[in-house]
């Protein structure tokens, strides 16, 4: 049984990979096809053949991703790298051709699946699905039923071009796609004006941090290329196996230098700086002699590259300083809230870095930015979700917070356990979120969760999943929740990263204050929702319970969030070329990070100290049950008692300032987006509207009509004083002709 699990997708696979490879490209084409069908056709097909459509090509997309997912599990599943000319196993390949070249570099338009990206594939695939049967009923009654499915479908093709890209530039494109549609979809009631403004908010910080993806990757290209022209003046030592030596440089022209595998050659071959023991060639303190790049190293442009790409992960992870637009994303309806927040946009950050995880941990300082962002955003979102009383709000500074633990794990070195906790948070706030959706549903569209109360009875599926799911986020064993966050926390506590020997006991101490306060906030926003009586001035006087429609994937979520447990039970499977047992998601994942592990291990970046988590586990589990206790008390006790009465002072200021968000916007608005606005107005005003207008385009036509005004004056339509005109031209002219003969 263990060996299922841990392998459930065994040799004994049915159909030759190359077939499946071949099928690859159809995975995203297919909800691609849907937002085609529903966008042009939808308002004409009627709503249940919209609805049918939609569903249909995410559902065919979820059984062709289930397909690849269990070849991936064959050992006989492999293809040859064309960087290296060595098999690649565990993986698909599909290479499409060449997409564009411009002087020497070059991309294809090729699609990789393998462990990481196949489990991807599932839950956008999977959740997905659940999310587009429940919006048949949730948007019933809605006009525009057509555009949001085909906004919803094109999103999900979005994000599997994202995860299944073999190259960054792909990648990119699915990048900018998923910004793209949570525009649409956050701002899908446009003619709110604060919806409307909610999905440009969205829209523009995300333009901040794609700005530094896109340098990022210059930086790369440029550190590849650099390599290129060097490495023959240091005698060939980074690649002494000539064939293979040649397959990488005829791919960096072919494939291009972005491409994952020419960069995971790149990774291997450049070693970091660890001085005597140092092996001859280029590494990462060699100083670069020639290009652009000329007397910098190359660990620091590789620095460079990657806290770009980190800027830009901050903006589509929802991280600081880019975290601010997630919260305003509740504007959208309730089930793009789930797919933004649980299976698409926000984890593609968390994907990049898990992705080019053989790059990080050649980058100590980059680790350790990644390590902090992550952990203070997780403690710093958590804080603010002490205060929110709208229950999507609520659950959105969740989001932040949750991604913040993944965003530790990823700067711990602990790849697999971020991926898990990835793929269970996609689980339980997915549940959580479209529970939120049902309890609106069935309570007037209210969102103000003091104005509820007492649904456990009138809504009990609702009631029953959206308990699962809280348990599973507030981290309370045995749901998948627990073992995933406290993987991370245990791989913070036992992590030393080079250079910074501080920070896996601050990430780890950081960690445990955030998740008390996350068991405290999602226990209150349990209990004034469902427990105790219904308020007094609820929307609505009685609940009702919602369609099928929308309680079977609640169902089927909250079923997820208790079996994904079985991924992150510690020492149960056996380790990647070793006795050594551990969880089924770190040994299933393994020859996605062998590379990553093999570097960290070799250069020492990351030391990982062996221990038990077992005792972590059950400081962990206590601080849960405590935080959470603490919120019952709180709210089913004290608080009722002192109905009427002020809070104590001491309360009331944070909790003040945690209710206005710590004011981040209002700071955010005085400091950049005023002084912005200012500039763009005084250079419109001064360069738009005085130079290019008014000199420019309204000066040559000024010019103009002033020549036009003076030479219509000789336009009087009077036949005779044109025969003048010309009798005067005439005599003139004879004068001119005589005066130059006679001279």
């Amino acid at each position: 049984m263990l060996a299922l699990l841990s392998n459930p997708f065994t040799a004994a696979y049915p159909w030759p990979p190359e077939a499946i490879a071949g099928l690859l490209w159809v995975i995203p084409a297919l909800p691609l096809a849907g937002a085609l069908l529903c966008g042009l056709l939808g308002k004409f097909m009627g709503r249940a053949n919209t609805n049918f459509v939609a569903c249909a090509t995410v559902g065919g997309s979820f059984l062709l991703s289930a397909l690849a997912v269990f070849a991936v599990g064959s050992p006989t599943t492999q293809f040859i790298s064309p960087a290296t000319n060595q098999p690649v196993r565990w993986a698909l390949w599909l290479d499409l051709g060449r997409w564009f070249a411009a002087g020497d570099f070059s991309a294809h338009y090729g699609f990789l699946v393998d462990r990481l990206s196949g489990a991807l594939l599932l839950v956008i695939t999977g959740i997905g699905f659940l999310i587009h049967l429940y919006s048949t009923e949730y948007m019933e009654h809605d006009e525009g039923y057509w555009r949001y499915f085909a906004y919803l479908n094109l999103f999900i093709a979005m994000m599997l071009t994202l995860v299944m890209a073999d190259n960054l530039v792909l990648l990119f494109v699915g990048w900018e796609g998923v910004g793209l549609c949570s525009y649409l979809l956050i701002g899908f009631w446009y003619q709110d004006t604060d919806k409307a403004f909610a999905g440009r908010k969205a829209f523009i910080t995300n333009r901040i941090g794609d700005f530094a993806f896109i340098i990022g990757m210059i930086l790369l290209v440029l550190l590849v290329g650099t390599t290129e022209k060097m490495e023959p003046t240091h005698g060939r030592a980074n690649f002494q196996d000539v064939s293979r030596a040649r397959a990488w440089l005829a791919d960096i022209h072919d494939h291009g230098p972005l491409n994952i595998e020419v960069l995971r050659e790149w990774g291997t071959r450049i070693p970091v700086d660890m001085g005597e023991r140092t092996r001859a060639g280029i590494n990462m303190g060699t100083v670069i002699t020639e290009g652009s790049l000329k007397g910098k190293t190359f660990g620091h442009v590789l620095t460079a590259a990657l806290l770009l790409l980190l800027l830009g992960a901050a903006g589509k992870s929802a991280q600081i300083p880019l975290y601010v637009w997630l919260p305003d994303a509740m504007a959208g309806p309730t089930p793009v809230s789930a797919l933004i927040h649980a299976a698409t946009m926000v984890t593609a950050g968390v994907y990049l870095f898990c992705r080019l995880s053989f790059l990080l941990v050649l980058s100590p300082t980059a680790m350790a930015w990644v390590a902090m962002i992550g952990a203070v955003t997780a403690l710093w979102a958590a804080l603010i979700a002490f205060a929110q009383d709208d229950i999507k709000k609520v659950l959105a500074y969740s989001t932040v917070s949750q991604l913040g633990f993944m965003f530790m794990g990823v700067g711990v070195g602990v790849f697999w356990a971020a991926a898990l906790h990835l793929i269970t948070h996609a689980c339980f706030k997915a549940c959580l979120f479209l529970g939120a959706g049902s309890v609106m549903h069935g309570n007037g569209d209210e969102t103000d969760i003091q104005r509820l109360g007492g649904l456990r009875k009138e809504m009990p599926w609702t009631w029953a999943t959206f308990a699962i799911a809280t348990l599973a986020i507030t981290g309370i064993a045995p749901l998948s929740g627990f073992f995933s966050k406290d993987a991370i926390l245990h791989g913070a506590h036992t992590t030393e990263v080079e250079g910074f020997h501080w920070l896996g006991h601050t990430v780890y101490g950081i960690g445990l204050l955030a998740a008390l306060f996350t068991a405290f906030y999602m226990t209150r926003l349990y209990v004034l929702t469902f427990e105790g009586k219904r308020a007094a001035d609820a929307r609505v006087p009685h609940a009702h319970e919602s369609g099928v429609p929308m309680v079977l994937p609640l169902v089927v979520l909250a079923a997820l969030s208790v079996i994904g447990v079985a991924w992150g039970v510690p020492a149960i499977a056996a380790g990647p070329g070793s006795s050594r047992l551990v969880p089924l998601m770190e040994g299933y994942l393994a020859p996605v990070m062998q590379l990553a592990d093999r570097a960290a291990t070799t250069y020492k970046t990351v030391v990982h100290e062996e221990s038990s988590p077992w005792p972590g586990f059950a400081v962990a589990w206590a601080v849960a049950l405590i935080g959470g206790a603490g919120a019952w008390i709180v709210y089913r006790h004290w608080l009722p008692s002192r109905a009427g009465q002020p809070l104590p002072a001491w309360i009331a200021t944070p909790w003040r300032w945690a209710r206005h968000k710590f004011y981040v916007d209002e700071v955010y608005d005085f400091f950049v987006i005023r002084p912005f606005t200012a500039i763009s107005s005084g250079l419109y005003r001064v360069v738009d509207a005085g130079l290019i207008d008014g000199v420019g385009v309204g000066g040559t036509a000024a010019v103009l009509r002033k020549l036009g005004g003076w030479v219509r004056y000789t336009q009087t339509g009077n036949a005779q004083n044109y025969a003048t005109v010309m009798a005067v031209g005439l005599l003139v002219s004879i004068l001119v002709v005589l005066t130059w003969v006679l001279r």
